[in-house]
């Protein structure tokens, strides 16, 4: 940002505003305004060199003026009403001016918390009267703004970081909801009162812009509830018309009365939900409560919905040509490269979001509006009895968050029927995931299963302590087919299997003449069944438990004194969610209910298991794998500038195998950063030191996963 002065007389209206300049006025103008201006009116001004008030870092502020310079598209001037509104909670005596750009004043006019609402660019003599400036604008593709939340960024550069609530205030105009109330109210009645949702498919860019037959599919799943509208504002594309004729679709198009953002405001505040891929409505619907779902392709959902409790954000599992979403390419004024190599207009990333699963979206965003809902008396595993908050709604199930152990549980539980799950028949999420049940029923010869199960990351870190152990019999919980009752019998342990699935019962039988009997809980087996072992493994069981405690102290019964317990589960901090930072609604996933009904931390599976009663406990997790660090991180190519000046263009393959490279120590030596977390607990002690068992499994595991055994002749 510069300040420039007036060579002569200027009248300009620009930014929304009419300026009526003089000679020598000076005004501080951000730098990608001022390249707004036309060149002929850029020569009528020169620099200044003037003096800025210091920059905001914390200070104590009653008494004193605050100065935050924006310019701000509407979306991020809502995304600054919490850190405003909470500045002047704090300091009730500050004088706070806001600059603006003119298109997003009208958010901003009329807000208690604001003093005054300065143009952009500002009269210099309004600047030189704060104590201090807080810097808004260029911010754009910065890494500090690039890497948070709209909210955060705001609240982070007031150094507020925390607000008490963090969702906009959106001000409706009186006069404009009582005009479109009438519009709306004639849409409910011709319906025969349904509810009314409002779809914004466009986007302030075109590869962020939905394909409108995505709304045709969406279109006919909500029919019997819903009536979807679509208000355009006047800016966008003029040709919502024609694409609702093209793919046959019946909402009904009140565009014509968005005269500007009071119109869409008040529509949104009409709407019964909101499905949007534009950001300045997914903030007006955020602050209003409305129950939202957000499709997201190529900008990651947590940087625009991550702080509103009433949106449920949809990302694309896209992998192409030239990228993999998201991109986090922000703004491009035709299709994105991706759209390009497929000869088509829209973003490919897009397509791989199903109708359903955005229906499905919108159903769990209504649960998330409902203020009474059943709420648990008490954690399942610590028996914390306070306030137990919403983690997440998914899949039409809450997940609850324990504050004292972090467990996150459902409730009410409900476990899905695993004959079903081995049959794939799901009528929500689950068809669209790819959980392998169907996959374990296609099982080949025992020495084909044993090389196939021992070379996977999960199972292979665990064959160095399953050597180690001692030896005697084995109960396998939730075995399968029983692939690693193979892997277990050819270490030397003499295996049982129990398992829910009868079809996966018979294979085991049949195929490979193991020991294994039908049963879901422990009271069901049989008493030849219920004797002593030495090791118990229950391998991704535990998530699906819906009584984990007396899960695990059946299985500490059920144990030999100095006997073991391996089990696995998902870890809530592997890798890809650390790197991206963790990610609701992973639809593709599985990680939700019924499938899976708890999410285990480290500290919250060594501590059931101590109340269980083991007395050694141990959490690790399968090494850190490339494949696993390129999930969360995705290299990028660019320019390298060479000492003699010239520029090498560094592919995004090169960039690969350098991170690859540089991070190998981390692949040996990463204890909780894999995919599969394990637990091992020993009731009694073990003769044998597990944790440097542990270490040596871990690098054993991952240099021969990476660059294998090297046996070949």
């Amino acid at each position: 940002m510069k300040v420039w002065k007036a060579k002569d007389k200027i009248d300009l209206n620009f930014n929304g505003y009419d300026f009526k300049i003089r000679p020598g006025d000076k005004f501080l103008f951000a730098d990608d305004v001022f390249n707004f201006l036309p060149e002929p009116v850029k020569s009528r001004f020169e620099l200044a060199h003037s003096v800025l008030p210091p920059f905001y870092k914390g200070e104590h502020l009653n008494g004193k003026t605050l100065l935050v310079i924006a310019q701000a598209a509407i979306g991020d001037a809502l995304c600054m009403t919490p850190a405003l509104r909470e500045i002047k909670k704090l300091y009730p005596q500050v004088t706070l001016n806001v600059s603006i750009s003119g298109k997003a004043r009208p958010v901003l006019e009329g807000l208690p918390y604001i003093d005054n609402l300065l143009t952009m660019p500002i009269p210099f003599k309004e600047v030189s009267k704060a104590d201090y400036i807080v810097k808004v604008i260029e911010m754009v593709n910065t890494p500090q703004f690039d890497n948070l939340s709209l909210i955060d960024y705001y609240l982070w550069k007031l150094y507020i970081y925390k607000a008490e609530k963090e969702t906009p205030d959106v001000r409706i105009d009186e006069l404009v909801l009582n005009e479109m109330r009438e519009a709306f109210q004639k849409i409910r009645d011709a319906s025969g009162g349904k509810k009314i949702l409002l779809f914004h498919y466009l986007a302030s860019s075109v590869h962020r812009t939905l394909p409108p037959k995505l709304l045709k599919g969406i279109e006919d799943l909500i029919w019997n509830e819903y009536v979807p509208v679509i208000c355009s504002l006047p800016d966008e594309d003029i040709t919502v018309e024609t694409a609702l004729d093209v793919y046959g679709i019946r909402a009904a198009n009140l565009s014509v009365f968005m005269k500007d953002i009071r119109y869409l405001i008040a529509s949104v505040a009409l709407s019964d939900a909101v499905i949007t891929a534009d950001t300045a409505t997914l903030h007006i619907a955020g602050g209003l409560g409305k129950p939202t779902v957000l499709v997201s392709g190529p900008i990651e959902a947590e940087f625009t919905s991550g702080n509103y409790p009433t949106v449920i954000p949809l990302r694309a599992n896209y992998k192409g040509q030239t990228c993999e979403s998201p991109c986090n390419i922000h703004a491009l004024q035709g299709p994105c490269l991706e759209a390009q190599v497929k000869r088509q207009f829209y973003s490919p990333c897009f397509e791989n979001i199903p109708p359903k699963v955005i229906y499905l979206a919108l159903k769990d965003a209504e649960l998330l509006t409902q203020n009474n809902y059943p709420k648990p008396e008490k954690c399942i595993v610590c028996d914390f009895s306070g306030d137990i908050p919403l983690f997440e709604v998914i899949n039409s199930f809450r997940v609850f968050e324990c504050p004292s152990c972090g467990l996150q549980f459902t409730h009410p539980m409900k476990v899905m029927d695993y004959d079903e799950a081995y049959r794939r028949h799901h009528e929500d999420l689950l068809n669209f995931t790819n959980i392998p049940y169907e996959s374990y029923l296609n099982v080949e010869d025992e020495k084909k299963e044993i090389e196939k199960w021992s070379i996977l990351p999960r199972f292979n870190v665990l064959i160095p302590i399953l050597k180690k152990i001692p030896k005697g019999k084995l109960l396998d919980v939730g075995c399968s087919t029983g692939f690693f009752m193979l892997i277990a019998r050819r270490i030397g342990f003499n295996p049982y299997g129990m398992e829910a699935s009868e079809k996966a019962v018979e294979i085991a039988k049949s195929k490979f003449n193991l020991n294994v009997v039908r049963a879901l809980t422990f009271e069901e087996l049989s008493e030849d069944f219920k004797a002593s072992y030495k090791v118990i493994t229950a391998l991704e069981v535990l998530e699906h438990v819906h009584e984990p405690m007396k899960f695990l102290e059946d299985i500490y019964n059920l144990l030999e004194n100095d006997g073991f317990l391996i089990l696995s589960c998902p870890p809530f901090y592997k890798f890809e969610n650390t790197a991206k930072g963790y990610r609701k609604y992973k639809w593709w996933y599985g990680d939700y209910p019924p499938n899976h009904v708890t999410r285990w931390k480290p500290w919250s599976l060594h501590y059931a298991l101590k109340k269980a009663g083991f007395d050694e406990v141990h959490i690790f997790t399968e090494p850190l794998l490339p494949g696993t660090v390129l999930e969360g991180v995705t290299p990028l190519g660019f320019d390298l500038k060479i000492d003699d000046g010239k520029i090498v263009k560094v592919d995004s393959n090169i960039t690969k195998a350098v991170v690859l490279e540089t991070l190998k120590p981390l692949y040996l030596n990463s204890r909780l950063l894999g995919n599969f977390q394990f637990a091992i607990a020993v009731k009694g002690r073990s003769p044998i030191n597990l944790e440097e068992l542990i270490k040596k499994a871990i690098k054993y595991s991952a240099v021969e996963i990476i660059w294998g055994r090297a046996d070949k002749v």
